[in-house]
């Protein structure tokens, strides 16, 4: 008999979760498109893959995992972001990403700073746009802004 301890099962446990939702997400295009890999984060990829997946193929689990990760679920079809910029968005460029469907919220605009050479503004972006979205040459990352938020202190 094999004896395992609790940590042991965790880490196996840990290290299975991520393979197969990567696995589950190999159907949908935009992990398959080399500049959305490159410029949207893990997290944002798998979580547009799970929206996608809910959008396909309705699950009450999943929709209670998507909701404990902290993800929005009152529209499936759209993804709250972060798009990172080297500057601020122009006139002209914040009414290209409208007309893609992107709510931008100007008024969140973090310019770069310091150590932090991007700026970055939050926006909510319909799924089927994570490919077009990374494609434009003055977005320099893409980031999820759904995620769960928890004090990052003891209490004292």
């Amino acid at each position: 008999m094999i004896k395992c301890s609790i940590r042991t099962l965790a880490l196996a446990l840990a290290s299975f979760i991520p393979l197969v939702i990567t696995l589950g997400m190999s159907s949908f295009s935009c992990v398959e498109n080399p500049v959305t890999q490159t410029k949207a984060s893990s997290t944002l990829l798998s979580q547009v893959a799970l929206k996608q997946q809910q959008l396909a193929s309705p699950t009450v689990e999943r929709l209670a995992q998507m909701r404990s990760m902290g993800m929005r679920t009152d529209n499936i079809g759209i993804q709250r972001i972060y798009i990172y910029l080297s500057q601020q968005l122009t006139p002209t460029r914040a009414d290209e990403l409208r007309a893609l469907g992107i709510t931008l919220y100007l008024d969140s605009w973090i310019p770069p700073v310091g150590n932090h050479p991007f700026g970055f503004l939050l926006a909510d972006m319909p799924i089927d746009k994570l490919d077009t979205l990374a494609a434009k040459d003055y977005v320099l990352k893409l980031d999820t802004a759904e995620t769960k938020v928890e004090p990052q202190s003891s209490p004292s």
